[in-house]
């Protein structure tokens, strides 16, 4: 990795917490992790991040809710990779719905280097957002008509 990736863990699961935040800050990414989903939505909305895990069952608010609330309006660039452990499919489809970019299976016994790949990926990507807000000054200095 040529940069470091801010990444978001949000589980309500504290043993999968750590691991997944020792194995991706062992790869150099920076990691903070949200217990819940609200607290998981307050971080997106005030952090910086590539990208975010998010487990689909949790308290307070579950993980599709969050990442709803998340992804209105564009008010988070980060993608979405969902994580569920009880391979409700139903759920899934409606995170892709959402815009959520991948989804992993907790009870696969989950392949951690085929997560972090996916990841890698994911957190490579420019946003839209941010691709227009370095493009749009320079197409109104350069291709602006001068009305002449």
């Amino acid at each position: 990795m040529e940069r470091q990736y801010s990444l978001l863990i949000v589980d309500d699961d504290q043993e999968i917490r750590d691991t997944y935040r020792d194995y991706f800050a062992k790869r150099d990414f920076i990691v903070e992790t949200a217990a819940d989903g609200v607290s998981g939505l307050e971080k997106l909305l005030h952090g910086e991040f590539d990208a975010a895990i998010v487990d689909l069952r949790m308290p307070k608010m579950d993980g599709l809710e969050m990442i709803r609330q998340a992804l209105a309006d564009d008010m988070v660039n980060a993608s979405m990779i969902v994580l569920t452990g009880y391979g409700d499919k139903t759920e899934v489809v409606k995170a892709l719905n959402m815009g959520v970019e991948a989804w992993f299976d907790k009870a696969d016994d989950l392949d951690m280097s085929k997560l972090f790949k996916r990841v890698c990926e994911l957190a490579e990507v420019i946003p839209l957002d941010e691709v227009r807000r370095w493009l749009t000054p320079i197409s109104k200095k350069y291709f602006t008509p001068t009305g002449k």
